[in-house]
């Protein structure tokens, strides 16, 4: 059964044998099935019911009566058979939520494979082009870094965390954005 392949083992060895037929879509569409036609056999019967009661406690009339007195008496009757019959639409639709629920859950576990393959694909695609970006990055700062000055004064002159200054004055101090190629700024 395709809908069960992710199962564990040992959690399907411990459902009961007549309600394993059930985890098959198939089955349970079948089971969902019967089981609103009985729920709406039950609600219809319910109604009938319902409405027998109603004409005849309705109409049971006690001397000294008010208006409402027997309608009163009825209610106290008539809401156990309200409370079946909602009870047998709801039990309907719960059949129906049931199918359609586990419809899509199965739908969902089968294309979870798919979409985890397609997501982690992405994300190899996303680190590819970001390392790649790094490097190139890279690149073009050991080669701004690596590029040899025109002067061969200023080797000697510069220290740690210091610049090198120009012994002419014409021109400020030598930092680090001057390593860099800036264009546009």
């Amino acid at each position: 059964m395709p809908e069960i392949e992710h199962m564990n083992n040992e959690v399907l060895n411990r459902v009961p044998a007549e309600f394993r037929p059930l985890l098959n879509l198939d089955h349970l569409t079948a089971w969902t099935a019967a089981r609103q036609r009985e729920h709406n056999d039950d609600h219809g019967t319910y109604e009938a019911a319902r409405a027998m009661f109603q004409a005849v406690l309705r109409s049971q009339h006690v001397e000294g009566d008010g208006r409402w007195s027997a309608k009163r008496r009825a209610r106290k009757v008539e809401k156990h058979l309200n409370r079946l019959v909602k009870a047998s639409r709801d039990a309907a639709q719960a059949s129906e939520g049931l199918r359609t629920a586990y419809a899509d859950h199965v739908r969902t576990v089968q294309a979870l494979p798919a979409q985890r393959a397609a997501k982690a694909e992405a994300k190899a695609d996303r680190r590819g082009r970001v390392n790649d970006f790094t490097a190139k990055s890279l690149n073009k700062t050991v080669n701004a870094m690596t590029a040899k000055p025109e002067d061969d004064d200023e080797k000697g002159d510069e220290t740690a965390g210091q610049s090198a200054a120009k012994r002419s004055g014409s021109q400020g101090v030598r930092g680090v954005n001057d390593l860099f190629d800036r264009k546009g700024a």
